[in-house]
């Protein structure tokens, strides 16, 4: 017997309730095509929404076994990571005598090229000798190298040891969180793919590195659930210690004002305003404070990226990049990790526009941001595209574009898993041998 219109309705007004968006439907007397008074008004529906949930319903299993899963996921790529590390130490063989070692332990091949910068932090703290040519320590930002500092000196860790526990630890309990903020959105099915996705991502490698990215994803997502919530000077506080880990943290700020401006009607938005934007750009200007006491140029963090692309200056490269110059030299014939960049930009763009009718405007406004922000400031500069794929792995709204394009066709999604985890395991032995994957 066919289902009435009117329990279709009910269905979907229930699923978007149960998702805890009931924001999203409203009441409203003698405006329905029936022209039943108090029936819902179906133009008032999100058609994004409605097309994410219904080919996904959102289901929730009450236990804690979903996060279970979730979590042994997450252990399943750091296997990956750890064959491949095995795999590197036992086979391959570092072209160079002179290369830095963090230590003799097998799992001290996670430290590389960014990490030893981050070594010397924590060792022997910021140094800067006013020549913005010269490759200095001065452009990487204080929390993570802080947060490993405290733990050696109060755990008597090595500065090794400290770093990779911070990055190992921030990377677990990011996954947790994207996984709980993915979860209250669309429902346990599309959370698990996501997380699946993300896990077995090639560049996903630096989750257990030496690297900033992990304590930066953490802070992300922690940033969108304290929103979802309209815990807005959480929030706010959440973007400050992102953007003292890494630039990407800048862009937390128009998404923290996107959001407190739509809601304006429920929370008052100019007594707020100020605090929140304090908050939020804290971590840069404390840090162009101590800068500035230290050695006197509170813009050496940025001034310093010269050295690191050979001598370019942001403004040239700002103006290559808005001249489109990047899109001109991509490279789509080669395919070592570090020459997928370009391929992988590609699918960063497509997913973004797939994404725009799919996911809130914040989540888009967040890819957009990530997106854009390394472009200016970087790919007009000779590294191009190099690293796209390093920059956007915080930016979690393509992966959940992404799990819900392969739900369509599961077999699909596992096979795009397993070659992802291929990469991953390459990615790992070559990074560890310190060749350049991006």
């Amino acid at each position: 017997m066919p289902q009435p219109a009117s329990s279709k309705i009910f269905r979907l007004a229930e699923i978007h309730l149960k998702a805890g968006r009931s924001e999203i439907c409203r009441f409203k007397p003698a405006k329905c095509q029936s022209g039943t008074p108090g029936a819902i008004d179906l133009e008032l529906f999100r058609s994004d929404s409605i097309d994410m949930e219904t080919r996904h319903p959102i289901r929730r299993d009450p236990s804690w076994l979903p996060y279970c899963l979730a979590i042994l996921i997450f252990f399943c790529s750091r296997v990956v990571v750890a064959l491949g590390l095995v795999f590197s130490q036992k086979y391959l063989t570092i072209g160079r005598a002179d290369v830095w070692s963090a230590g003799p332990i097998w799992y001290h091949q996670l430290l590389q090229w960014d990490s030893e910068w981050y070594f010397k932090i924590v060792t022997d703290g910021y140094q800067y000798n006013g020549d913005p040519t010269v490759q200095q320590n001065i452009v990487f930002y204080p929390l993570y190298p802080m947060l490993a500092r405290g733990l050696a000196t109060i755990s008597g860790l090595t500065p090794a040891d400290a770093l990779l526990l911070v990055s190992n630890v921030a990377g677990l309990l990011a996954i947790v969180v994207l996984f709980k903020l993915v979860r209250e959105e669309f429902g346990d099915q599309l959370a698990l793919a996501t997380t699946a996705l993300l896990s077995f991502f090639p560049a996903s490698v630096l989750l257990s590195a030496g690297y900033t990215e992990p304590l930066a994803l953490l802070l992300i997502v922690s940033f969108f659930l304290a929103l979802k919530r309209r815990y807005y000077l959480s929030a706010a506080l959440l973007a400050g210690l992102a953007v003292s880990t890494r630039s990407t943290g800048v862009v937390l700020l128009p998404v923290l004002l996107w959001e407190m401006w739509a809601n304006r009607d429920q929370t008052k938005f100019l007594p707020a305003l100020v605090p929140c934007v304090l908050l939020a750009t804290s971590g840069i200007w404390l840090f162009m404070i101590y800068l500035w006491s230290a050695f006197g140029t509170p813009f050496a963090f940025a001034e310093g990226q010269m050295a690191f692309h050979q001598g370019t200056t942001l403004a040239t490269r700002l103006i290559a990049a808005l001249r489109l110059e990047p899109f001109t030299r991509m490279v789509l014939n080669d395919w070592n990790p570090w020459g997928q960049a370009s391929w992988f930009t590609l699918l960063f763009i497509t997913l973004i526009v797939l994404g725009w009718s799919r996911l809130r405007a914040s989540w888009t406004l967040f890819a957009v941001a990530v997106l854009l922000l390394p472009y200016l400031t970087l790919s007009g500069g000779p590294a191009g595209f190099v690293s796209m794929s390093r920059f956007n792995l915080v930016s979690f709204p393509l992966f959940v574009t992404l799990a819900s394009l392969g739900l369509r066709a599961k077999w699909l999604l596992a096979g795009v898993i397993g070659l992802l985890g291929a990469s991953l395991f390459m990615n790992t032995a070559l990074f560890a041998r310190r060749i350049w994957i991006g």
